[in-house]
């Protein structure tokens, strides 16, 4: 079951729980904000689902609520910043911005974020690299904790969901957004699901003995996570662990090393260094338009563009409110009462 919030009430509730456990107000509202507006596009898995991972984060010493991030070093059209493990969303936010003006600069900005916490929905910061006009492109080691998803043909769990997104300018002045796990289901849509009492589609997860299973209340009894698309999903994943890990100086899941975190590396590349601004929305809206006029196939009713679903939900949410399953909810009304925020 779940109860319908209006976002603005979310926002100044997970605003509230987050100062009372030694937040700044500045980065509170941030990630408060950063958390509902993922719940207003759709991706219930990465909203106000994680206030209380955050909060049990902070109580076991693996995030500093008031730590913020800096720029380490920078050289050129690089840079590298590091979060000080305080909230990830605020260390990805400044990479974004910095990745953003490096692309103005140079033409081409890659900035890695090191010593990060959960980063949240990664398109919101290739999304950020569009806004300026830019193409933006994120890639991040999702490895939180040990590993959810196993090598394709295996049954053990080794690497994260380890996601990926890539954000393209529009003429129409909203970005064309794309953003996916490696794996076949992220692992907060599987909390979602345990959240909901709903099971997993078929082909996401093996159970501990290696047998198929869509029983999300499982995923923490030795469950495991497939990789999207086969072998290719998990060479993507592979490749996570390895590109954004260790050129923001963190050691891949495989490592005695390892430590906790999503180690991210952002992108932002300038059209004008390659082609002409009005050439290429030519073209992005011509292939747009030609995507949305095939024929959908059997059981579908139209072909949707990469950001489709999220901006139709948006549109529908920030009016109706967001429904929040009831079990999110007591959590979130549980931490309320605990810290006397009302």
């Amino acid at each position: 079951m779940t109860i319908t919030v209006q976002a603005q009430e979310l926002i100044e509730l997970s605003q509230k729980i987050f100062a009372a456990i030694g937040t700044p107000d500045d980065i509170a509202v941030a990630v408060a904000e950063s958390l509902v507006q993922t719940n207003l596009l759709g991706h219930d898995s990465h909203g106000v689902l994680r206030v209380k991972q955050y909060i049990n984060m902070i109580r076991d010493g693996m995030m500093f609520p008031a730590e913020r991030p800096k720029v380490l070093k920078q050289f050129g059209a690089v840079a590298t910043v590091v979060g000080g493990y305080g909230f990830g969303q605020i260390g990805a936010r400044l990479g974004a911005e910095l990745a953003g003006e490096l692309g103005k600069t140079h033409d081409i900005g890659a900035v890695s974020i090191g010593d990060v916490n959960h980063v949240g929905r990664l398109g919101e910061y290739t999304k950020m690299i569009a806004d300026q006009g830019l193409i933006g492109i994120g890639f991040t080691g999702g490895t939180m904790y040990r590993g959810w998803v196993t090598p394709y043909g295996g049954r053990e769990r080794l690497f994260g969901t380890n996601p990926m997104s890539f954000a393209v300018p529009a003429s129409d002045g909203e970005p064309l957004l794309l953003d996916f796990a490696t794996s076949g289901i992220a692992q907060g849509k599987v909390t979602l699901a345990q959240a909901k009492g709903e099971p997993l589609p078929e082909g996401m997860m093996l159970d501990k003995d290696g047998n198929p299973s869509t029983d999300a209340s499982i995923l923490y009894d030795g469950a495991v996570l497939l990789p999207m698309g086969l072998h290719k999903g998990s060479g993507l994943a592979m490749m996570m662990e390895i590109v954004p890990t260790l050129l923001a100086t963190h050691k891949p899941i495989s490592s005695s090393d390892f430590k906790h975190g999503n180690p991210t590396l952002l992108i932002a590349i300038s059209l004008e260094a390659f082609t002409d601004r009005d050439h290429f929305n030519h073209y992005v809206d011509e292939l747009t338009k030609r995507v949305k006029s095939v024929k959908p196939a059997k059981g579908f009713e139209e072909v949707l563009l990469p950001g489709e679903p999220e901006s139709r939900a948006y549109k529908e949410r920030v009016q109706s409110g967001i429904p929040v399953p009831d079990s999110v909810w007591e959590d979130l009304q549980s931490l309320a009462t605990e810290f006397n925020v009302v």
